[in-house]
């Protein structure tokens, strides 16, 4: 097949018009490295490897839009890149040379999205384990940031997590058994373990 025509899209894009009737939208970056010219002649098997770098690089180009947005997990981004009907097999291709090179790297998210969780959310590690195993992160890694057992730091946020929820509360007037249902389910949804919610809101309670 012989290119016949090249003309310009936009300002990212060419159309190439080949001599059968078939069309290739490229991004400008590719028209030029490729070094493509009116008249050249391009095998089948070219065409489709070009067409191929195109389908790549308009999913680098979307990925690097997502991540500088936030960090992602593999999984997260691979879920937002095929609902834009991408082939999966070519998104498998770039997540490899994005993990290859560091731009995505599942242990630095769950870091970051557990020390997110624990201080702007209050949430309890039953939570944020949770979501972690949601977002495609490994048993491995979630044991190397999530310690098993309750230690001082959780005391701490529940404690925090419960007060504030108290002070809501009052508010509103609600006081009494009622108040300390709401705290309970409250802390629970929170990600916390059930005797320390429920030892907690005895304590704070018992206290007020």
């Amino acid at each position: 097949m012989k290119i016949e025509q090249i003309q310009k899209k936009n300002s990212k894009n060419v159309i190439l018009s080949f001599d059968d009737g078939s069309q290739l939208i490229l991004a400008y970056e590719l028209f030029l490295k490729n070094g493509f010219r009116r008249n050249d002649e391009i095998s089948e098997s070219r065409f489709l490897f070009i067409e191929k770098e195109q389908q790549k690089y308009l999913i680098k180009h979307a990925a690097f839009k997502y991540l500088s947005r936030r960090i992602h997990s593999a999984r997260e981004l691979k879920t937002k890149l095929l609902q834009k009907k991408f082939k999966q097999e070519i998104i498998d291709d770039v997540l490899s040379d994005l993990i290859k090179n560091n731009y995505l790297n599942d242990e630095e998210f769950a870091r970051q999205f557990i020390e997110e969780k624990q201080r702007y959310k209050a949430w309890g590690r039953n939570k944020i384990k949770a979501e972690l195993i949601k977002r495609g992160i490994k048993q491995d890694i979630i044991k190397q940031y999530v310690e098993e057992g309750v230690n001082e730091e959780d005391k701490l946020a529940i404690e925090k997590a419960a007060q504030k929820k108290v002070y809501q509360l009052k508010a509103r007037n609600i006081s009494g058994k009622k108040m300390k249902e709401r705290l309970i389910s409250h802390l629970l949804s929170k990600g916390y373990d059930y005797e320390l919610v429920r030892e907690t809101v005895v304590t704070l309670i018992d206290d007020d």
